[in-house]
């Protein structure tokens, strides 16, 4: 039987699954089945929040 495994995932691992490589993610597939990453709107509205925040420190103050 196929089974789809649901991933929630939470703004710490989505910035580190984009800033790391991440190796076997076919192997992990091949022993639990198909793998669905869900990412509740909460976690988009704070990812928001910390991009606009990084951009707020990126630019420089005048002084």
């Amino acid at each position: 039987m196929y089974q789809v495994v649901k991933v929630i995932c939470d703004s710490s691992f989505l910035v580190l699954v984009a800033s790391t490589r991440i190796k076997n993610i076919p192997n992990v597939e091949t022993e639990i089945g198909a793998l669905e990453y869900v990412v509740p709107n909460m976690v988009v509205k704070e990812l928001e929040r910390l991009s606009l925040d990084d951009k707020k420190k990126a630019l420089p103050r005048m002084h």
